[in-house]
């Protein structure tokens, strides 16, 4: 019994030793006259950040590349992501561009 636990134990530390903090830097541009409208949901703060566990350096990568698209079309002209891994850059931006309308 004492064995399968911490067999078990060993088997769930080893898969959180693996995991690593990714860190995203957002930097939005709002269209003219759409300042509050766009940074509403971020506070009034730009840019922002956002910290995830993840695997690998290239698991943060993609969730970089993923969090630069402009998904509220009209209010953001253009959004950058950069990011770190376990505190080493991932020497990649990300950006995204849209029309203002």
């Amino acid at each position: 019994m004492k064995k399968t636990t911490l067999v078990v134990a060993l088997c769930l530390a080893s898969q959180f030793a693996f995991a690593g903090d990714c860190v995203i830097s957002i930097d939005r541009k709002a269209c003219a006259g759409k300042e509050t409208e766009a940074m509403k949901p971020y506070n009034g703060k730009n840019p922002t950040e956002e910290t995830k566990k993840l695997d690998s350096a290239d698991a943060c990568m993609k969730f970089a590349e993923k969090s630069s698209k402009i998904i509220r079309k009209g209010t953001l002209t253009e959004k950058t992501v950069s990011g770190k891994f376990d505190g080493k850059d991932l020497g990649k931006t990300f950006s995204d561009k849209a029309e203002c309308k």
